[in-house]
């Protein structure tokens, strides 16, 4: 298998090139023969992972957050190359979601397995036990031993996106956090900028053009996902599948601290479909327009305001993923 590893080392809160440089050997064991791009903050690794499909690459493998994860993406819709991931971000939303081995940023191992990588960085010398090493180890297999199966990307304004798109006060607490916040602290840098973010956002009237139907409401959050998990914690697309042709659409409404409190108890408990607060469409393309301007954030990445289009394209992607994903992220057809 000829494979090309596009390495962001910005991403997450500690450099793990030892780590991926074994999951590239046990690769090379099993055959597939990987040329390793490292790249910065500054580089278009979209452009990057086309230039790496031209050269003949059959896999490009994203080694970074979702931010480089959906940047590869990007760069290999329509094309006959599969997306390999070994998620070395802060979140890793893409890997949680699809099964493949994964830090997890709510588990108190997260935390001790970025230490360990911490001291093994600055001492320049390998510790007997390191949990993250061990869990690129299991993605790399995931590479090796996975199926490929093609994906939806969702697009808007010309820009893909493989996850979510996001309008409203989640975008805004995007904007508000800095890159080198993100990777100190990792998930917990959102908590203070969501706090003071919902104290001060306040619902706006836009109007939807779903598939064609016209509908008004009012809104401080609408998240239009491809996939069920958000943010790798919670489940607001919960209906979504990712080769179904369509997007899923959550509006919440409302406004106030104890409005978001309750937003955020519902999404906890899964049951922020029964809200009247909370309106729920599958479509597959949304328009949508405010009075006034709403940041709109792509895969984590502020991106632009509205107006925008958002649509579905559908079976645009090649993904590697392991052999038993969740049954309800495909249809039975492609489960099977």
């Amino acid at each position: 298998m000829q494979a090309e590893l596009i390495y962001n080392p910005s991403a997450g809160q500690v450099i793990v090139r030892r780590g991926l440089e074994e999951a590239v050997a046990l690769l090379s064991r099993c055959g597939w023969t990987v040329a390793w791009r490292e790249v910065n903050e500054s580089a278009d690794v979209v452009e990057l992972t086309r230039n790496a499909v031209q050269r003949g690459a059959k896999v490009v493998i994203a080694a970074g957050g979702d931010g480089t994860v959906s940047a590869v993406a990007s760069g290999l819709v329509g094309t006959d190359a599969a997306l390999g991931v070994l998620p070395v971000g802060t979140t890793n939303v893409w890997a949680l979601q699809m099964g493949i081995p994964a830090l997890n940023p709510i588990l108190p191992t997260t935390g001790v397995a970025k230490l360990v990588a911490d001291i093994e960085e600055r001492t320049a010398s390998p510790l007997p036990i390191n949990y993250y090493r061990k869990v690129l180890l299991n993605a790399a297999r995931v590479l090796v031993e996975g199926r490929t199966l093609a994906v939806d990307v969702g697009e808007v304004e010309g820009r893909y996106f493989l996850m979510w798109a996001g309008v409203g006060l989640d975008a805004a607490i995007n904007e508000s956090v800095s890159p080198k916040e993100k990777k100190v602290l990792g998930a917990w840098a959102y908590v203070i900028p969501a706090i003071e973010a919902v104290s001060q956002y306040s619902s706006t009237d836009v109007r939807l053009t779903v598939d064609g139907k016209v509908i008004e409401s009012s809104a401080f959050l609408i998240v239009v996902s491809n996939i069920q998990l958000y943010g790798g914690v919670v489940s607001i697309g919960n209906k979504a599948c990712v080769n179904d042709a369509k997007l899923d659409v959550c509006i919440f409404k409302g406004d106030g601290f104890f409005t978001f409190v309750n937003h955020a108890f519902g999404v906890l408990s899964r049951r922020y479909l029964r809200d009247p607060n909370v309106e729920y469409y599958q479509c597959s393309e949304i328009v949508i327009e405010s009075a006034h301007a709403l940041p709109v954030h792509v895969d984590g990445e502020p991106f632009m305001e509205i107006p925008i289009t958002i649509r579905t394209v559908p079976s645009a992607l090649k993904v590697i993923v392991p052999k038993n994903v969740p049954g309800n992220l495909f249809s039975q057809q492609a489960a099977l």
